[in-house]
């Protein structure tokens, strides 16, 4: 009795070529979630006067946290409305590329990239550069998202939105 590869049954999927394009694609749409997770972090952490932040959230909101801490108790609301809509927006984007949206990835990276250059007069270069590899992921993951629909373009002419396995 031999043990070679075909000795042991393959998983579901294991064969099929789209499979390493969909985690490459699914990869670079999850960072549209960590950058809403952490600005709603960095949300709550202004809040509560904390001296830290994480360096990969939205400098919107950002800006919008500081303009809203010195306008007391109405400020605070309008911030958490705010920062709540660029997060929500966030959310979506990363759910809707993950199910192979190209446009999400677009809108994403253009609001993110539009994000990233409101960083530049108030000389945040670090911050700026960190938005600059985290949209050299997420364009990874646009990639992918276009790989992919060749591939099903190709393998069932007609369809005009992957189907994932």
């Amino acid at each position: 009795m031999s043990l070679g590869p075909g000795a042991f049954p393959q998983p579901a999927g294991a064969s099929d070529p789209r499979v390493p394009v969909i985690r490459r694609m699914r990869r670079g749409a999850g960072w549209f979630l960590t950058i809403a997770v952490l600005s709603g972090v960095n949300a709550l952490l202004e809040i509560f006067d904390a001296k830290i932040r994480f360096i990969f959230g939205l400098g919107i909101t950002q800006a919008v946290d500081a303009i809203g801490h010195g306008g007391g108790q109405n400020g605070m609301i309008a911030t958490m409305a705010v920062d709540g809509l660029f997060i929500v927006m966030l959310i979506l984007c990363s759910r809707w590329a993950k199910a192979g949206s190209q446009g999400a990835f677009v809108g994403g990276m253009i609001a993110y990239a539009l994000d990233g250059l409101l960083l530049l007069p108030f000389r945040m270069w670090l911050d700026a550069a960190v938005h600059g590899y985290a949209l050299y992921l997420i364009w990874q993951g646009y990639v992918a998202a276009r790989e992919l629909a060749q591939m099903q373009q190709a393998a069932a002419p007609g369809l005009s939105q992957p189907t994932l396995p």
